[in-house]
């Protein structure tokens, strides 16, 4: 979407593309889709706080919009068997995918081996008995610093 709002933006001399590209600097760094965040500060530097919304809205809306239609249309297209079928294959190459990612992410890790596979194991338990994710991360955080402090990390 960056090139289409430059164009817009930009081509209708309403910012120079100094400018543009500032304000797109600053939405890479805020949390969120940077078009939203573009069209955010956008909307701000040319109309105040109702041209912050407006831009909002603009860039939200029309996605909204064709999830919503696709959303209520698939209701009834996602109770076929077949497509349960469909997806359960899919869910299951999913899965595949990411233990694929985790053994790739595992010979690149710097750390001793045996910690990371206890570290995995604990993360592989804590979600079996369905641990907020943030409370995992800090704890293994907190792990990480207390045997990186003792140098039992090694």
């Amino acid at each position: 979407m960056l090139p289409l709002i430059e164009r817009e933006i930009v081509g209708r001399e309403f910012l120079t593309k100094r400018e543009f590209w500032d304000i797109v600097a600053i939405a890479q760094a805020t949390p969120g889709p940077i078009a939203v965040n573009v069209a955010t500060f956008v909307g701000y530097r040319m109309g105040g706080i109702l041209g912050s919304v407006l831009c909002t809205f603009g860039a939200i809306l029309p996605a909204f919009i064709v999830i919503l239609i696709i959303a209520i249309g698939a209701k009834n297209f996602l109770s076929l068997k077949e497509v349960q079928w469909v997806l359960t294959g899919i869910k299951s190459a999913i899965i595949g995918l990411i233990l694929l990612a985790s053994f790739s992410l595992y010979s690149a890790i710097p750390a001793p081996k045996k910690w990371v596979i206890i570290m995995a194991a604990g993360s592989f338990l804590l979600l079996i008995f369905k641990i907020n994710p943030f409370l995992v991360i800090l704890i293994f955080a907190v792990i990480g610093y207390i045997l990186g402090k003792t140098g039992s990390f090694t």
